[in-house]
């Protein structure tokens, strides 16, 4: 699948479907396993936070084309049989992710080596959960993160429940997420995340730790996430160059004000600044400059995980 400048993406190298004729007996299609191999999938988000690629053609449209062929027309209110998805398994899948929304510059992420395993998916989606495990890398800067996710979710109310991992992430590559005009550049560091998610009625309440380390700066003025790089350097030293922060991601998911990186790096400043010693006052007005008042606000009205998969889910 190309866009209309020509860029493949979408694309598969291998498909197989293994069916149960049985279930025609039960009226219903059952697709014992999908393997799907080698995928790769272009996605790419526009300022606004729309997605703009891969654009998938609209039902009406398809439906126009049919009658001019004279084909059969599907009409929403009659009755399909149910396609009941035993096992999905996706190897070695690759996503190239365009963010033009949540930072400064757009930010190109890829994502390779991504296997995933999914179990018990009806389509039309249904009030049952779908279990799925997750692992990929992800080859940015100096080093290969290593993401791992597992848990289940209800595509038809979309409540779902996880744990994800990740290890060893290059920060470097994601400057433009925190890196302020005043802030010092970062030449080396590495996060590792841990995070159990829960998504019920569209309120997603996730607590979880992050620890980043190894930081390096090109030099010590300036501030790093907020906190003077100066006396982030001194803290380093004596923790074994390595801070960890706790925190918890509550707050509704259909708030179109929210967005997770910034929701994400307030609370990661946050937690940095107090480990280094500042006031909550002190955390409002001289790192965020917001206020004391304002800081209470820091990460409420999370929500909104990236609205362009919530289209893709929708589709």
């Amino acid at each position: 699948m190309k866009n209309r400048a020509g860029k493949e993406v979408v694309k598969v190298e291998g498909l197989v479907v293994r069916a149960s004729f049985m279930g025609l007996l039960r009226k219903k299609y059952i697709i014992s396993s999908i393997l799907v191999e080698k995928p790769y999938m272009y996605v790419e988000v526009d300022n606004k936070g729309h997605l703009v690629s891969p654009v998938f053609p609209e039902s009406e449209k398809t439906t126009r084309e049919d009658r001019k062929k004279g084909g059969e027309v599907h009409r929403p209110g009659a009755a399909q049989p149910p396609v009941i998805l035993k096992k999905i398994i996706v190897v070695n899948g690759s996503v190239d992710y365009l963010d033009r929304k949540s930072p400064k510059v757009p930010v190109l992420t890829r994502v390779r080596h991504i296997d995933v395993e999914m179990r018990d998916l009806t389509i039309p989606f249904t009030n049952d959960l779908t279990r799925y495990t997750l692992k990929a890398a992800i080859p940015e800067g100096a080093s290969t993160a290593g993401v791992k996710s597992e848990g289940r979710i209800n595509f038809l109310n979309r409540d779902m429940e996880c744990t994800s991992s990740v290890r060893g992430l290059d920060i470097t590559h994601f400057k433009p997420y925190y890196h302020a005009s005043q802030g010092v550049n970062v030449t080396k560091g590495l996060l590792d995340l841990d995070v159990r998610a829960k998504i019920v009625s569209r309120r997603i309440n996730a607590p979880g730790k992050a620890v980043v380390k190894g930081l390096e700066f090109d030099s010590t003025s300036g501030k790093f996430m907020g906190v003077p790089a100066t006396l982030m350097v001194a803290f380093l030293k004596k923790s074994g160059n390595e801070v960890s922060v706790d925190f918890v991601i509550a707050g509704d998911l259909d708030n179109p004000r929210f967005n997770i990186a910034e929701n994400f790096v307030s609370r990661l400043s946050f937690g940095i600044a107090e480990k280094l010693g500042f006031s909550v006052k002190d955390i409002g007005e001289s790192v965020f400059g917001v206020g004391a008042e304002g800081t209470k606000k820091v990460g409420e009205g999370i929500g909104n995980i990236g609205e362009g998969i919530q289209k893709m889910f929708k589709r």
